[in-house]
């Protein structure tokens, strides 16, 4: 069955609509450190890479607030400042969202679930009509805090402005990656991704879970990876699981996109703002909160990354937070602040945090 493309909006435009819902969505407080997935646990001192998974969808209070309660945390007010950072991004480089051969079908598996999701966990301002017209492939998505509207039909790419992975991408602040076994192991086979902390979609699209980590120290050696393989190849379809990991970012600012792609972007931030001695208060403390998902139409596995941030002196502002963060840098070894790139400045950091 073929319905028509209208209602529809176009794709890279942001405006809101103004309903009472909308409008209080917007008007809440900007603030950084109360959505924070504060990645280290009361009393901990050390940081080693783990496999440390757990529910997702459960909500965890922290001092500052609480995160968790979704799969995809919009963002609060921020939201269609972060969605507008990353359209811009898909419109400069399309290369961003890469699909090999195969996975087309996993991608609108993965569309589905989101939107589906999304208007669960927003009904007052994310709709998804479903059966369109009494047709079951049929569907209709409004987003009103960014204007989308939207029919489609599932599994039919002329029915969408551009394919239904960029199309999600251009919908949530998560990055997107799928995964599938080939060959015996799980290989990153697609994925939208706007905001790498200093990594590249295009160059890691096709490897296998082996080969992604391994620039990363003691994953492979002390036996990391295989152990994650085999918990992604074991996501049941009825549970979702999460996990956070965090980083310094090699620039002092709030831009999401530190891909590999956009360096010559990015690349100088660190050096002028520590010429212009405001670069360690600015360093933003990234967390990168992780989903694990198994799609339950074509049993791929997702591996989405949403990226929260706030700078150290948004960090200050918390004693307990700062003292603990201060700790773990001082002890962390040097082959893991080597490769997550802040080596060079963690006495000035940890300096400022116990100031």
């Amino acid at each position: 069955m073929t319905i028509t493309r209208e209602p529809t909006t176009d794709h890279r435009s942001i405006t809101p609509r103004g309903t009472p819902a909308v409008e209080e969505f917007l008007s809440q407080p900007v603030d950084h450190m109360a959505r924070l997935p504060w990645p280290f646990a009361e009393g901990h001192e050390a940081f080693r890479y783990s496999v440390n998974v757990d529910q997702a969808r459960v909500p965890r209070r922290t001092l500052a607030g609480e995160w968790g309660r979704h799969v995809c945390d919009l963002g609060g007010a921020e939201y269609p400042t972060i969605m507008a950072e990353r359209r811009a991004v898909l419109d400069a480089d399309p290369s961003r969202v890469k699909v090999l051969p195969g996975m087309e079908l996993a991608c609108w598996d993965l569309l589905l679930y989101y939107l589906r999701d999304l208007a669960l966990s927003y009904p007052d301002v994310l709709h998804l009509d479903e059966g369109v017209g009494g047709d079951p492939d049929a569907f209709h998505w409004r987003n009103d805090l960014l204007g989308t509207d939207q029919a489609f039909v599932l599994g039919n790419g002329s029915t969408l402005p551009c394919g239904p992975l960029e199309f999600l991408a251009r919908e949530v602040p998560d990055d997107l990656l799928l995964v599938r076994e080939r060959d015996g192991r799980l290989h990153f086979d697609a994925g939208a991704v706007t905001f790498a902390a200093a990594w590249s979609v295009s160059f890691d699209v096709g490897m296998d879970m082996y080969e992604i980590h391994g620039p990363v120290p003691r994953m492979n050696g002390s036996g990391m990876t295989a152990r994650a393989e085999q918990f992604l190849r074991r996501v049941p379809a009825d549970q979702v699981f999460r996990r956070v990991n965090w980083n310094v970012a090699a620039s002092p600012t709030r831009k999401y996109d530190i891909a590999l792609e956009s360096l010559p972007a990015w690349g100088r931030d660190m050096a002028e703002a520590v010429q212009r001695g405001d670069a360690i208060e600015n360093c933003q403390f990234r967390i990168e909160l992780e989903h694990f998902i198994r799609l339950p139409m074509t049993g791929a596995v997702t591996f989405n990354i949403r990226t929260f941030m706030a700078s150290l002196a948004e960090v200050r502002e918390y004693p307990t937070y700062a003292a603990q963060l201060a700790t773990i840098l001082e002890e962390l070894p040097e082959d893991l602040g080597t490769y997550k790139g802040f080596i060079d400045l963690i006495p000035d950091m940890v300096a400022f945090l116990r100031g």
